[in-house]
C-alpha cells in the first residue's frame, strides 16, 4: 500500500495525514523516520510493535511513535481495519511539547467517551485544514494551531493503560539486540543463549518485526548512526565502528541501502542543521 502522506513528508511538507481502510495489509516492515507519528485507529484491531513490544489496539486508541522508533503494525488474517497516520516533524512543535512526546511510547486509550469523541473531532478538523485544496486564509498558520492543540489534549486527557502483550522470549530478544545493536550479534548465539532453535528463532523474529534478523539489526544499527551524527562530532569512520560494522565500507553500502543516501552527505545535512537549531 502506497503511504501517501510518507510521500508528503519526503517532499517537504512538515505536516501529513491521511485516512486508510484496508484487509491483510500486514506487508509493511519495521521501519523509523524522523519525523514524528500519530497512529489513531478508527475501527477494527491493529496489533502494533514499536521497539521490542508489542501492544493490541481497539477503535479510537492511539499511538504517538517519536522520530527514530523502529514500529510497523499489523492486524489477523482478513480483519479490515481503518487507521488515520499523521506525521509531522519535530520543529513543527513547541521544543516543551516534543521532549513530552519523545517520552510517550505507549498507546493511548482516552478515558471519557466525550473526550474520546472531542479528540477525534479534532484529528478529523486537521485533516480537513491540511487538504492540498483548502484555499483558506491563514491555512498555515491554523494547521500548525490545530496540530498542537490536538497533541495537547492527546497529553492532556486521562487514559486507560494499554498493556503490552506477552510476548515474553522473542520479546527479550528483541530488546537484546536493541541494549547490544553494536557488537558481533548472529542467529546462532542469540539461539544458544536464550536455548531456542536457531529455525524456530528465525521464523519468530520475522514475525515479529516482519523483518529477517540481518535487516532489522541493520536498521538498528543505521537509526544508531544517525543519532550519533546530530550527537556528536565523530568521523563516519568511527561512527561506523560504535554501530557496530566492521568496515567503513559496508557501512557505506548499508547506510545507503536504508536511506537512499550515503552516510557522508546526511551527516552534513544533520550537522547543519542542529547548528542551526541548537535545541536539536
Amino acid at each position: 500500500m502506497i503511504d501517501n502522506a510518507a510521500i508528503f513528508m519526503q517532499s517537504g511538507h512538515s505536516i501529513a495525514s491521511e485516512r486508510i481502510s484496508s484487509v491483510n495489509d500486514n506487508t509493511m516492515r519495521s521501519h523509523f523516520h524522523s519525523y514524528f507519528e500519530l497512529f489513531y485507529l478508527e475501527k477494527g484491531k491493529r496489533a502494533v510493535v514499536a521497539g521490542e513490544r508489542s501492544y493490541l489496539l481497539g477503535p479510537h486508541e492511539f499511538i504517538i511513535f517519536p522520530p527514530y522508533t523502529m514500529h510497523h503494525s499489523f492486524s489477523e488474517p482478513d480483519v479490515a481495519f481503518a487507521r488515520i497516520v499523521l506525521y509531522f516533524a519535530p520543529d513543527t512543535i513547541p521544543e516543551a511539547l516534543e521532549l513530552r512526546l519523545r517520552q510517550e511510547t505507549k498507546p493511548h486509550a482516552i478515558a471519557s467517551s466525550q473526550q474520546q469523541q472531542d479528540f477525534y473531532n479534532q484529528l478529523c478538523a486537521l485533516m480537513a485544514e491540511q487538504d492540498p485544496q483548502n484555499k483558506e486564509d491563514f491555512h498555515e498558520v491554523a494547521l500548525h494551531s490545530r496540530l498542537n492543540l490536538l497533541l495537547i489534549s492527546a497529553l492532556r486527557h486521562e487514559s486507560n493503560d494499554v498493556a503490552p502483550q506477552s510476548e515474553p522470549k522473542i520479546a527479550k530478544i528483541v530488546q537484546y539486540v536493541h541494549n547490544h545493536y553494536f557488537q558481533e550479534l548472529s542467529l546462532d548465539d542469540l539461539a544458544e543463549m536464550f536455548f531456542i532453535n536457531k529455525f524456530s528463532l528465525c521464523r519468530e523474529f520475522k514475525r515479529f518485526t516482519m523483518c529477517s534478523f540481518v535487516e532489522y539489526l541493520n536498521k538498528i544499527r543505521v537509526l544508531h548512526a544517525q543519532r550519533l551524527f546530530v550527537e556528536s562530532d565523530k568521523s563516519i569512520t568511527q561512527i561506523a565502528i560504535d554501530v557496530g560494522f566492521g568496515s567503513l565500507t559496508h557501512f557505506e553500502r548499508v547506510f545507503a541501502q536504508h536511506t537512499h543516501q550515503p552516510p557522508k552527505k546526511m551527516c552534513q545535512q544533520m550537522r547543519q542543521l542542529r547548528d542551526k537549531s541548537p535545541s536539536i
